[in-house]
């Protein structure tokens, strides 16, 4: 059976990214944050706490991220090195950004990945 490991990429819009996290794991799947060191501390604690009693969400050492630069493939690697560590289960990695969800619903995805 899949264990998707969501590798998320965002730099703003804590309540969305919440949402987003609490959503991707409900159906038992994993996420992986980089909220970028650019954004304001205290829009990354709002995140951490609200998402602190989910054991399916873990976060990447932050770094601050250039739009075109490298510091973005960093910060992807640091996600996949943090969901590679907290979540040995997962089965596959699905990058997102903090501005999209998948258009296919955690069951479909389920459904073809376990096909």
């Amino acid at each position: 059976m899949a264990k998707i490991a969501y590798i998320l990429l965002c730099h703003r819009d804590p309540e969305g990214i919440i949402r987003q996290a609490r959503q991707l794991t409900a159906r038992g799947d994993f996420i992986a944050i980089h909220f970028d060191a650019r954004a304001g501390a205290e829009s990354f604690r709002q995140i951490e706490l609200a998402l602190s009693d989910n054991k399916a969400v873990t976060f990447a050492r932050r770094i601050k991220c250039g739009w075109g630069e490298w510091s973005l493939v960093q910060a992807t690697l640091n996600a996949v090195e943090a969901a590679v560590r907290a979540f040995p289960r997962a089965t596959h990695f699905y990058m997102l950004s903090g501005d999209c969800m998948p258009i296919k619903s955690a069951r479909f995805i389920h459904d073809f990945l376990d096909g």
